[in-house]
């Protein structure tokens, strides 16, 4: 009888998670739409308006902060989905969430300050007067560790709205209208705004507004019965927290690095003209990469949260052929009308195909297989950042050396290799740990 029972609520545990995971899907694909229209929009007007060098900058910049921003996440993002426990009290939840929200803010706030000063001497002549950009990464840092509290309650949509909303449309806006008003305007620098800095003025205003309403998003809901009123800071909590998401943070700043680091790299050795040829294939090739973390926000509680790693194993299985499947889809139609793209964006170089087609299929090397290593932040945190640690070096060598006689394309082919051996490396990683094939039967630990 008491195996019955236990049968029975096994059962009823994976019919929830697989409704959770549809209705994830449905609200994240919707949101996946609409986010590509605007990605589309802004990747037309500041390709041809603003120019390949103002865009090449760009990227350079955002690679910085962004993966400044990614460490002062700290890991809390993943490590906050393991400790929110479902039958947590609501003021013990907001008071996790905001243990890592002061967290991060410590961590950001602290690099900001660090990087302000340090600013002129480390970034080009042009943008040596630009350091408001670096408001950008406590900015990030606060609006992810606040969507995550969102999802606890196995609900992505704020969590799509902020990102797949507020965040690239009002960029497109902001972009839009700092090229019409604020370029050659003395209103904030004596001599005259740069088209430079009027685009980085963009791009900090749109985390600013994605981080008030993603801190909106958490009051409506921990705020309603004054559970964030009550909060105090412990010091001991703080603590433990970064404590624990220490590995973590390793990890996501790893994996963060490798669409960065290649960036950083390529601008130094080849120059932002190259730079913003290999910006523009990345952000066509974040069509391919969002896939995969479209179905990490609503996978991810469901895994920390299940204790059956059989049942985790089959949700891992349906996810990556269904991410292989829609990923190698648009990787064909991105091929076939590659050249037509590079055109509209008056981009049409030699080899600019082959660097984007190169980027995809790194993309759908990490795409494919990258949910696999939920498992192993959950149960054997210390893995995931070995096998990253090892990828990225891989990265790193290949695109210092092939990116002076490749240019873009060299740099596109090292972040590629680099994720084929990352997805290898998981795949031998959680068939040893845990006895998961991804295609296949699960095998016995």
């Amino acid at each position: 009888m008491q195996e019955g029972r236990l049968l029975n609520q096994d059962v009823d545990t994976i019919e929830a998670e697989k409704r959770d995971l549809k209705k994830g899907a449905v609200q994240v694909l919707s949101g996946f739409g609409v986010r590509i229209v605007a990605r589309i929009i802004l990747l037309s007007f500041v390709a041809r308006v603003y120019g390949v060098s103002d865009f090449g900058r760009l990227g350079e910049t955002v690679a910085i902060v962004e993966l400044l921003a990614a460490f002062s996440i700290f890991g809390v993002n993943k490590t906050l989905l393991g400790e929110m426990k479902r039958d947590d009290e609501g003021a013990r939840l907001a008071s996790k969430v905001m243990d890592a929200i002061v967290l991060t803010s410590l961590i950001s706030g602290a690099i900001t300050i660090g990087m302000w000063f340090l600013w002129p001497f480390l970034s080009t002549p042009s943008l040596s007067t630009s350091q408001f950009v670096l408001l950008g990464i406590p900015l990030i840092a606060v609006t992810e560790v606040a969507t995550t509290g969102t999802r606890h309650f196995r609900t992505v949509f704020w969590d799509t709205l902020v990102k797949t909303l507020i965040k690239p449309w009002s960029f497109l806006l902001f972009a839009v209208a700092a090229y019409y008003s604020l370029i050659g305007s003395t209103l904030f620098s004596s001599g005259g705004i740069t088209s430079e800095q009027a685009l980085l003025g963009a791009y900090t205003g749109s985390l600013l507004l994605t981080a008030i309403f993603a801190m909106l998003v958490l009051a409506k809901f921990f705020g309603a019965q004054g559970q964030l009123k009550v909060y105090r800071p412990s010091f001991d909590g703080v603590l433990g927290l970064a404590r624990r998401s220490w590995p973590i943070a390793l990890n996501e700043t790893g994996l963060f690095a490798f669409r960065r680091i290649d960036i950083i790299i390529l601008a130094a050795v080849a120059g932002p003209k190259a730079t913003g040829v290999y910006y523009l294939a990345q952000q066509i090739g974040t069509i391919v990469e969002k896939v995969r973390y479209l179905f990490e926000p609503m996978l991810a509680p469901i895994v920390a949260q299940s204790p059956s790693i059989s049942t985790v194993a089959a949700h891992l299985r349906r996810l990556a052929l269904f991410i292989f499947s829609t990923q190698l889809a648009i990787i064909l139609l991105v091929a076939i009308a590659g050249t037509a793209v590079l055109e509209w964006f008056e981009m049409n170089t030699a080899g600019a195909l082959f660097v984007i087609v190169a980027i995809l299929l790194g993309e759908l090397f990490d795409g494919t297989f990258g949910l696999s290593e939920l498992p192993m932040v959950y149960r054997h945190p210390v893995w995931p950042p070995r096998l990253v640690g090892i990828a990225l070096a891989l990265e790193v060598t290949l695109v210092w050396v092939w990116a002076e006689p490749l240019g873009a394309l060299g740099a596109a082919l090292g972040f590629a290799i680099a994720m084929l051996i990352l997805a290898i490396l998981r795949l031998i990683t959680i068939r040893q740990l845990y006895g998961i094939k991804i295609f296949g039967r699960i095998a016995e630990p």
